[in-house]
């Protein structure tokens, strides 16, 4: 299009006869369009570079983002699995004969079912564990991946199941 309007204006500035043939000089044509777009690159030569600096903070950003979501998802998962060892462990404990001597069994095969995460980080307590029910609390620090408050990696999770006995 610029080409174009060069076109036009060496037709008006060279204030040409009706009637005359006129061919535009091409080499000033051209010359023109490639002056022009050299001051357009020269200008752009000022910002190289910019798009890195752009592009690793968004990087970076999305990393933050990515870790923080992992994290959560990582808490979510070991307060479940802490819920459900704890569940199973209460009600193997309420479900046998004896419900004393059926803790530390129980306790045990919660702590295997939890894995590693069971044996370093998780505490059980058994408050009652009687004819009547069985009360277990259930303390564990889920793992971080970010430097987050102590708060948000503490997972209590206290389980009472009544003790049934058939008449």
């Amino acid at each position: 299009m610029a080409g174009f309007q060069l076109h036009v204006q060496s037709r008006v500035d060279s204030r040409q006869q009706p009637g005359q043939l006129h061919r535009p000089d091409l080499l000033e044509l051209l010359s023109r369009s490639t002056d022009r777009m050299a001051r357009r690159l020269a200008g752009s030569r000022s910002e190289a570079g910019t798009a890195i600096v752009g592009t690793l903070v968004g990087f970076l950003i999305f990393m933050v983002l990515l870790l923080f979501s992992v994290q959560i998802l990582v808490r979510l998962y070991a307060a479940s699995a802490l819920t459900a060892s704890a569940t199973t462990a209460a009600d193997t404990v309420a479900s046998s004969g004896d419900p004393p001597a059926a803790v530390p069994a129980a306790e045990a095969a919660a702590r295997s079912q939890l894995g590693t995460f069971g044996a370093t980080r998780t505490v059980f307590e058994w408050k009652e564990a009687d004819a009547q029910q069985v009360v277990v609390v259930v303390k564990g620090r889920s793992p971080a991946f970010l430097p987050v408050p102590a708060s948000w990696l503490a997972i209590q999770r206290t389980v009472a199941v009544r003790t049934e006995r058939f008449r």
